[in-house]
């Protein structure tokens, strides 16, 4: 249960981060935020596989979400499926970030503490 509730926190952090970077930062200056969320929640859980999974759905759940908010494209059937389909592929490449800051912030979780999984 402790893991379920975990997971329903970080996409409910990184819906929520999607929403602040969409409507109150513009430009690049997005990174910034999202980096210390992915750093965070690798610094925050206690095994590297957690934190590479965690950080999947962090990244994942935060570029499906900020992609989704900014479109404002065609609205047809054929432009909607290939906008999805090219959502759906491109949040990969979030994921491969969020695992990439949560990597980093378990490994500085065990630079700083000195623990070993």
């Amino acid at each position: 249960m402790k893991n379920l509730t975990a997971k329903l926190l970080i996409l409910v952090a990184a819906i929520g981060l999607s929403f602040l970077s969409n409507y109150y930062i513009k430009g690049w200056y997005n990174i910034i935020p999202w980096a210390i969320g992915a750093l965070l929640i690798g610094y925050f859980n206690e095994s590297r596989r957690n934190a590479i999974v965690n950080g999947a759905l962090f990244g994942y759940a935060l570029f499906l979400v900020y992609i989704l908010l900014g479109y404002s494209g065609k609205t047809d059937t054929g432009s909607i499926i290939k906008f999805i389909a090219f959502n759906l592929l491109f949040s990969m490449g979030g994921a491969i970030a969020g695992v990439i800051g949560a990597f980093i912030g378990n490994w500085l979780k065990r630079k700083i503490v000195g623990t070993i999984d």
